[in-house]
């Protein structure tokens, strides 16, 4: 695949989830996926194909409206770079969720591999907590 194609792979997997299909935006996902994502929180970690899944299910259960807005992107090789946004409302705590994110990308065949997440971690714990007091 070139770098055109995995951009538009990239591209296909975040219109699936903001559109609920996550049956077409997990056969996206290699078998083999690894999807790592940065921090010390609850979600922190490595995951596999059967975690991510139901994490992304578990999203969209907790959260109103949870979108994704795509901002930049780059790609080099099997590579892609996207910084994107967030928007959601979380349901227990009422609060509204708007998060920035970094996620590398690397694809093979067609599939995506490997993802590295990195976002707000603080701003994650917040929108979780029971208080209505902002984080400075």
């Amino acid at each position: 695949m070139n770098v055109s194609e995995n951009k538009k792979i990239v591209i296909d997997f975040f219109k699936h989830l903001n559109e609920r299909n996550m049956k077409d935006a997990f056969e996206l996902f290699d078998e083999d996926l690894h999807w790592w994502i940065v921090g010390n929180i609850p979600v922190s970690g490595d995951y596999d194909f059967k975690k991510i899944t139901f994490g992304f299910k578990m999203i969209f259960r907790a959260f109103e409206n949870f979108q994704f807005t795509l901002k930049e992107m780059t790609g080099e090789e099997e590579r892609v770079s996207l910084i994107a946004e967030s928007h959601a409302i979380r349901k227990s705590t009422g609060k509204h969720y708007n998060n920035q994110y970094h996620f590398l990308f690397t694809l093979h065949q067609g599939k995506i591999q490997k993802v590295k997440e990195f976002f707000d971690t603080v701003h994650a714990l917040w929108v979780e907590s029971p208080e209505s007091e902002e984080i400075s």
